[in-house]
C-alpha cells in the first residue's frame, strides 16, 4: 500500500463533467459544478502520491493534495467532479485561515477522469508532483503559516470555483455543504539549540571553553579569538611573551610586575637569615656585636663577652666568684676581694 488516505467521501448525486478550458483562469461560470453536493474525495500525500503513515508529515514542505482514487483503485474512483476548485489550508476548526497567498494562486482544475490536470494561479500557482499510480497532478499545499492547534494538525479544504461564498464568512468562503476536506498533520523534529558555555562544542561554534567570558581565547559566542589572550602575569606560569612569572607583579624582586627579568638582581636582603652576594654573614638579625654587623659583615675579632660575676667562674677581670653576688663573705657583689673582719685597711 503505497497511500494513506484520510478524507470524508460523501457520494451523493453523479456529476458529468463539463466544459473547460484546462489551465485557464476560472471565473464564476467556468465549469460550474451542477449538483447541489459535492461527490468525489481528497487526501494529502507526498509529491509523488506515496503512502504517508497516519497522515504526519515531517515538515510543512511535503503536504501535497490528491484527489480520486487510492491504490489499487480505478481512475475514475472517488474522483472530484470535472472543474474548476480552490483550496485552503486552516487550523482544524476551519475558522484560523493559514493559507498565506491569494486564493486566486489556490486553483486547480479536474479533468473529465477525476483527477487534478493542472494547476492554475498565473506566476504565483503552486508547485506540482506527478501520482506514480495514476498520473495524476499533486499539488503543494505551502505557503501556510504554523497551526495554532497544539497537536500540530490542520485541514486542507477544497471546493468548486462557483461555490465559493462570503470570504469575510467564519469558513473563509469554504462552505461545508460543498467542500471537501481532509486533515493531517505536521511534526517538525525539535532542534536544541546549542548552548555555548556547557564545555561541549555544538554544530555552529568553534570553541566551548565552559563559559561565556570573551578574552580568554574562546569568546562569549563560543567563537574562537584571534590573536590568542596575552599572558597573564603574576599566574606563575611561564607563558608566551614572559620572561620570568614569579606568581607575583611586584617589582625589585627579580622578576618585574610585567613579567620581564630585572636588572641587575636585587641587593640582598641583611638578616633574612640567608647568606647572599655581597653578605659575609647573616645571623637573621640586624644587630652589631654578635660576631655579625648590621651590614651583614663578619665582626673581627669577635668582642668578649663580659665577666658575669656571681656564676661561680673566675672571668677576666674578676678577682673572686664564690657563686653570688652577697657582700661581707670575703667576694663582694662586684666580685673582688675583701679584706678580713678587724683587719685594719
Amino acid at each position: 500500500m503505497k497511500r494513506h488516505r484520510h478524507a470524508i467521501v460523501f457520494v451523493l448525486a453523479s456529476v458529468g463533467a463539463v466544459g473547460g478550458c484546462v489551465g485557464s483562469e476560472p471565473t464564476d461560470n467556468v465549469d460550474s459544478i451542477a449538483s447541489p453536493l459535492l461527490s468525489g474525495a481528497i487526501f494529502t500525500t507526498t509529491v509523488d502520491g506515496s503512502f504517508v503513515n497516519a497522515n504526519i508529515y515531517d515538515a510543512k514542505e511535503d503536504v501535497y493534495l490528491d484527489g480520486g482514487p487510492g491504490p489499487n483503485a480505478p481512475a475514475s474512483a472517488a474522483g472530484l467532479p470535472a472543474g474548476y476548485y480552490y483550496f485552503q489550508v486552516t487550523d482544524p476548526s476551519g475558522h484560523t485561515l493559514l493559507s498565506s497567498d491569494p486564493l486566486s494562486c489556490r486553483v486547480f482544475h479536474v479533468g473529465s477522469s477525476g483527477l487534478i490536470d493542472s494547476v492554475g494561479g498565473g506566476g504565483c500557482a503552486h508547485a506540482t508532483g506527478i501520482d506514480q499510480d495514476h498520473g495524476a497532478i499533486t499539488v503543494q499545499l505551502m505557503p501556510y503559516d504554523d497551526t495554532p492547534n497544539p497537536g500540530g494538525e490542520y485541514k486542507v479544504w477544497v471546493t468548486p470555483v462557483d461555490k465559493i461564498g462570503d470570504l469575510d464568512s467564519p469558513t473563509h468562503g469554504f462552505v461545508h455543504r460543498y467542500s471537501k476536506t481532509d486533515n493531517f498533520k505536521v511534526q517538525e523534529e525539535v532542534v536544541t539549540p546549542p548552548v555555548c558555555g556547557d564545555g561541549h562544542t555544538d554544530a555552529g561554534e568553534e570553541c566551548d571553553d565552559g563559559n561565556t567570558v570573551s578574552g580568554d581565547g574562546c569568546s562569549s559566542e563560543c567563537m574562537i579569538e584571534y590573536p590568542p589572550p596575552p599572558p597573564c602575569c603574576g599566574n606563575g606560569v611561564m607563558e608566551s611573551g614572559e620572561e620570568c612569572d614569579d606568581g607575583n607583579t611586584m617589582d625589585g624582586d627579580g622578576c618585574s610586575a610585567q613579567c620581564m627579568i630585572e636588572y641587575p638582581p636585587p641587593p640582598p636582603c641583611c638578616g633574612n637569615g640567608v647568606m647572599e652576594s655581597g653578605e659575609e654573614c647573616d645571623d637573621g638579625n640586624n644587630v652589631d656585636g654578635d660576631g655579625c654587623s648590621s651590614q651583614c659583615m663578619i665582626e673581627c675579632p669577635p668582642p668578649p663577652p663580659p665577666p658575669c660575676c656571681g656564676n661561680g667562674v673566675m672571668d677576666s677581670g674578676e678577682e673572686c666568684d664564690d657563686g653570688n653576688t652577697v657582700d661581707g663573705d670575703g667576694c663582694s657583689s662586684t666580685c673582688t676581694i675583701e679584706p678580713c673582719p678587724n683587719q685594719p685597711n
